[in-house]
């Protein structure tokens, strides 16, 4: 036997529990499972659409219970570059316990934020003012694909911000940093992400891809030229292609932004009076034409799943974790996750830094996508109301709870080993945060301590608090 008939016999020995020479389906769905390589995984999928019964009739693997021989395991096993393979020896992006430790750990901090109502929803067109509150969705993705989500994750939403650094990953292959950068800067612009002051320069240019007015710039330069319709498509297949399934589209979430976006188009106007809004075609009001091609961007209907596979593209050097497509070169995905590690988290971004340290985005709509390049995955949360940055609550805290116990941060802990946080590491990081909570907080303000899921259930829910109204947002 060669190397890799070893490898395929050892497989399904491990498998073949009862030594009769075959497996039932399940008997492989399972570890798979536990790898994150889900049953429902098109690339799963499609290994198992070759297995024929003895009649050479295709085997209906969702009715009825299946069998599966050596020879037809070992076509499985080779299928998609060997994804089954390497999913049962563990040797994918996440191995598979630390991959269920980390799943368990993401359910319990779901069950421990369900009852968090600070902050309010964004208000300013209706379709964000009329998103549910109470709705909460937690997905990761990883490089090989290997996903788990909870709660909300599979609810669309418009995208909203979390557009920014893929809008500006395709204009850095279209034309490359230095023609980029000659039309957006680099760096935090000191202020809001709508602020009409600090998002430009003295030169008229944006500060930076994260805000509003580097948008804007950042998607006048792809396709530049052609109709906004062809440059959305554009845009609508790179989408694709990194999460292996489209976008929606939420038309009236567009209608509204489009009704209400003075501020956008007057900065579009700004830089293209400052001569830094590269032009459209010919005859045509490239500052209109720019904004409302912003507005379409940010209203791509995704939901915490699917925008996971996309930051695990960025995760991934720019391939994307289904097809193993390269989407982006490795120096455009290190360039984006520079500039959302400082940048990307609003007028908040300095204190995420702080306490997570890892590269994220946020939109308006109440998603927030975090990078981990160590691991080599996303992690995407959805809920809806806002603090006063613009950012969600609830998507925060989850980012800042694992990284806290993981070990994920890429400063805290340098030069001691480095690992999940322990029971008792728990128990004393949650009562110093007390401490320091009362010890700090004026005219006798109420602290929030982190419940068990059963005290959760067990708590009045007449004494739960609704947070405060965030107001004035602009994607």
């Amino acid at each position: 036997m060669d190397v890799s008939e070893l490898a395929h016999r050892r497989l399904f020995d491990a498998l073949d529990k009862d030594r009769d020479g075959q497996i039932w389906a399940w008997e492989l769905l399972s570890p798979l499972g536990r790898a994150g390589i889900q049953p429902g995984d098109l690339r799963v999928r499609a290994a198992l659409a070759g297995l024929r019964d003895p009649d050479g009739r295709p085997l209906g693997i969702d009715s009825q219970p299946v069998r599966i021989d050596y020879q037809q395991f070992t076509q499985i096993a080779a299928h998609s570059d060997g994804l089954v393979q390497r999913a049962l020896e563990g040797k994918l992006a996440v191995s598979p316990s630390e991959f269920m430790d980390l799943a368990r750990g993401i359910e319990r901090i779901h069950a421990e934020l369900l009852d968090d109502r600070r902050g309010g929803v964004a208000d300013y067109i209706p379709t964000l003012r009329d998103a549910d509150p109470e709705k909460f969705g937690i997905a990761i993705c990883t490089a090989d694909g290997q996903t788990f989500s909870i709660g909300d994750a599979d609810l669309e939403f418009s995208v909203q911000s979390t557009s920014k650094p893929f809008s500006y990953a395709m204009a850095l292959e279209e034309l490359g940093p230095a023609e980029v950068h000659e039309w957006v800067g680099q760096e935090q612009s000191g202020g809001t992400f709508n602020d009409r002051t600090l998002s430009l320069n003295a030169a008229g240019k944006p500060q930076n891809p994260m805000i509003n007015a580097g948008a804007i710039g950042t998607l006048a330069l792809v396709d530049s030229g052609s109709e906004v319709s062809d440059r959305f498509a554009t845009v609508q297949r790179t989408w694709t292609t990194m999460m292996g399934r489209p976008p929606g589209y939420d038309n009236a979430t567009f209608l509204a932004e489009r009704d209400t976006g003075h501020g956008n188009r007057g900065l579009a106007s700004q830089m293209a009076n400052a001569g830094k809004l590269k032009g459209g075609l010919d005859g045509r009001d490239a500052p209109a034409d720019t904004a409302e091609f912003y507005f379409m961007v940010c209203s791509l209907g995704v939901d915490a799943q699917r925008l996971a596979a996309a930051g695990a593209t960025l995760a991934n050097g720019g391939v994307a974790p289904y097809s193993g497509e390269r989407v982006f070169s490795q120096e455009t995905a290190g360039r984006v996750l520079s500039v959302m590690g400082h940048s990307g988290m609003y007028d908040g971004s300095g204190r995420f830094a702080d306490d997570v340290g890892l590269p994220a985005k946020s939109g308006v709509s109440g998603n927030v996508l975090m990078v981990v390049p160590e691991k080599r995955l996303a992690v995407v949360t959805f809920s809806p109301r806002l603090d006063e940055a613009g950012n969600s609550v609830r998507g925060v805290e989850v980012c800042r709870r694992l990284v806290g116990e993981f070990g994920l941060h890429p400063y805290k802990g340098l030069g001691v080993e480095r690992g999940r946080q322990t029971e008792e590491d728990r128990k004393a990081a949650t009562a110093e945060a007390i401490r320091q909570a009362l010890g700090g907080t004026a005219g006798g303000g109420r602290v929030s301590v982190p419940q068990s899921a059963g005290a959760q259930e067990a708590a009045n829910p007449a004494a739960r608090r609704s947070g405060k109204q965030a107001g004035g947002q602009q994607l």
